[in-house]
């Protein structure tokens, strides 16, 4: 797959520097001591979420298939991505929610274990999302998404 267009190579550019910036604040949100930095730092973790979501959708709705009415390709090319995409979005909130509601309470406590398995389960999420997000990131990046009448008809007829 070869990215021709400066367009698309912009904007995986920034979809793929939003994924690096989850990947860091999940990483440093093991190390603030105060409510405030664990807020600020949640903050921009869902900023970039959205952020990310928002990129990976708008290439979608600048792609031939979704401006000639031709979604279902792109929903089966993609319904993965968007499910890891958004069950990962829906854990990073509740673990967020939680361990600020437990921080806030009281901020030297030991972690409850609903505050432990929801860490669990988005950080073992983490790891399909950036895969599932990365891949689809290139995917949609193909010229042939926005140009090649061919190739679309190739697809329609095999499913």
């Amino acid at each position: 797959m070869k990215v021709s267009v400066p367009r698309y190579s912009i904007c995986l550019v920034f979809q793929m520097l939003f994924m690096c910036c989850d990947l860091l604040f999940n990483c440093w949100s093991l190390f603030p001591k105060s409510r405030g930095g664990l807020l600020l730092l949640f903050f921009f973790q869902d900023l970039c979420l959205v952020l990310a979501i928002t990129s990976i959708l708008i290439s979608f709705f600048s792609t031939y298939l979704f401006q000639a009415g031709l979604m279902e390709v792109l929903i089966r090319k993609f319904r993965v991505a968007a499910a890891v995409t958004l069950v990962y979005f829906l854990l990073s909130i509740a673990l967020q929610s939680v361990w600020i509601i437990e921080k806030w309470e009281e901020s030297e406590s030991i972690s409850k274990p609903l505050v432990m398995v929801l860490f669990t389960l988005q950080r073992c999420m983490a790891p399909g999302y950036y895969f599932f997000y990365k891949r689809a990131s290139l995917l949609v990046s193909d010229p042939r998404f926005y140009e090649d009448i061919d190739w679309i008809n190739q697809n329609m007829t095999a499913h």
